[in-house]
């Protein structure tokens, strides 16, 4: 079966901004550092002999370590090929403690993120406009630092339950004070565009539920 146009040019897309970060290098680091990795355990008089089939999947693991440091945690800059190459196959090399901080950092985030929301959702519950425009403030700036697709899919649910309580709560100031009804439905629909690109298409639902109504309420 023939590609289509847009698949074929989403794939020349891919392929520019793969070739601009260097991502050939950082996978050809990561799989030699994964595929060095069990031979290093064997030769380290400190720690036990890893199985054989630690061989067929340490490389893939490396690819990953690699991508995951050099693209996600340290953010570098991938101007530096050979700087790129040899950090990537050091990562590789260490893949076991990378992936496994990178889980327990993720685990952590999502904790807090948690927290986060759940007090500006009460915070949220405040009567003033000022309260209110503050708390849908940090709304928009704790879900645009953090996308959905960035945490652990377990806590996502509790966040847009708290994210959810804070939009209606920031709604309900219009009811209570009509003239700040414009601002309200304003900082709703900010809520929404960020909830939008940040991936929380539930707090962006309700967001946008929540504006129409205002905006039919003041028609």
């Amino acid at each position: 079966m023939n590609a289509s146009p847009d698949q074929l040019s989403g794939f020349s897309s891919f392929l520019a901004i793969a070739t601009e970060a260097n991502l050939g290098l950082v996978i050809a680091g990561g799989l030699i550092g994964g595929l060095l990795q069990p031979v290093f355990a064997k030769l380290n008089p400190r720690s036990d002999d890893p199985p054989n089939i630690n061989f067929l999947f340490a490389p893939i693991l490396g690819v990953a370590a690699a991508g995951i440091s050099i693209y996600v945690i340290a953010n570098s800059d991938t101007d530096a090929p050979m700087r790129i190459l040899f950090f990537a196959l050091l990562c590789g090399l260490a893949f076991p403690a990378i992936l496994t901080s990178a889980v327990d950092n993720v685990a952590r985030r999502t904790e807090t993120v948690q927290k986060q929301v759940a007090q500006i959702a009460s915070d949220a519950s405040s009567d003033g406009i000022a309260e209110t425009a503050q708390a849908a403030s940090q709304l928009k700036a704790v879900l645009s630092r953090n996308p959905s697709d960035t945490l652990k899919s377990g806590g996502q649910a509790v966040i847009e339950k708290s994210a959810k309580m804070a939009v209606n709560n920031i709604a309900n100031t219009a009811m209570v004070d009509p003239a700040a009804r414009d601002r309200i439905v304003q900082e709703l629909r900010e809520v929404k565009a960020v909830a939008d690109a940040a991936g929380w298409n539930e707090t962006a639902s309700a967001a946008a539920d929540q504006a129409n109504i205002l905006e039919s309420i003041r028609g």
